[in-house]
């Protein structure tokens, strides 16, 4: 039986390379509840927090601790086990940002400190459905 040589351009040698890669990054398996590896890259270094389950028409008051670095810390909203379907922010923190998004079945509240802030922040979501509000009380450290 005679061979066949295939000999392709660069090109289409990473052309195929590229492909290869986005399938193997497609592939990685899912850990708890549907998370993966890429929802927790960021992370601060310290995140002290926890989960929050608010009932309709209530606000419940969540302690947070970050680190300074530049990492988010993240709340973790569920109503009755599962992730809520949208969410509005309410109360702006004055020295990060709020950022909340649907992570394997829940909602997660991720708060980034302004780099180098090192004190006390705060802010509010409104989690929908339901009306509840999961406020946040955060302290930052170095």
């Amino acid at each position: 039986m005679k061979q066949t040589r295939l000999t392709l351009p660069g090109t289409a040698w990473l052309g195929l390379m590229s492909i290869a890669a986005l399938v193997q990054g497609c592939a990685q398996q899912a850990t708890w509840n549907g998370i993966y590896a890429i929802d927790a890259r960021g992370g601060a270094k310290t995140c002290v927090v926890q989960p929050a389950e608010p009932p309709d028409g209530k606000t419940v008051l969540d302690q947070m601790q970050v680190s300074d670095e530049g990492g988010w810390c993240g709340i973790i909203a569920t109503r009755s086990g599962r992730a809520f379907d949208s969410y509005l922010l309410v109360t702006r923190p004055s020295h990060g940002r709020v950022y909340a998004h649907h992570v394997g079945t829940s909602t997660r509240i991720d708060y980034t400190p302004d780099t180098g802030f090192v004190g006390t922040d705060s802010f509010a979501v409104r989690m929908i459905p339901g009306d509840a509000i999961v406020a946040g009380a955060v302290t930052v450290t170095r």
